[in-house]
């Protein structure tokens, strides 16, 4: 359990910006999803959740100040 926290207060902002992502992503699916269409984009609730989640890590390890 050690390891897990010390991975997670590490990394704080990848974490929160994956939790905020998938958050976000969510929500684009449920208020903006197309359920008829092609684009695959807003069809499928875990392709948003997983673009979210990938695209807020990536943002928020850009956010992340270097310690060294």
């Amino acid at each position: 359990m050690g390891n897990f926290t010390l991975f997670i207060s590490n990394n704080k902002y990848a974490t929160l910006g994956m939790i905020l992502g998938l958050t976000l992503g969510y929500l684009h699916w449920y208020h903006v999803g197309c359920y008829w269409g092609t684009y695959p984009l807003s069809s499928e609730c875990w392709v948003n959740c997983v673009a979210g989640l990938l695209f807020g890590g990536f943002i928020g390890s850009l956010c992340a100040k270097d310690k060294g």
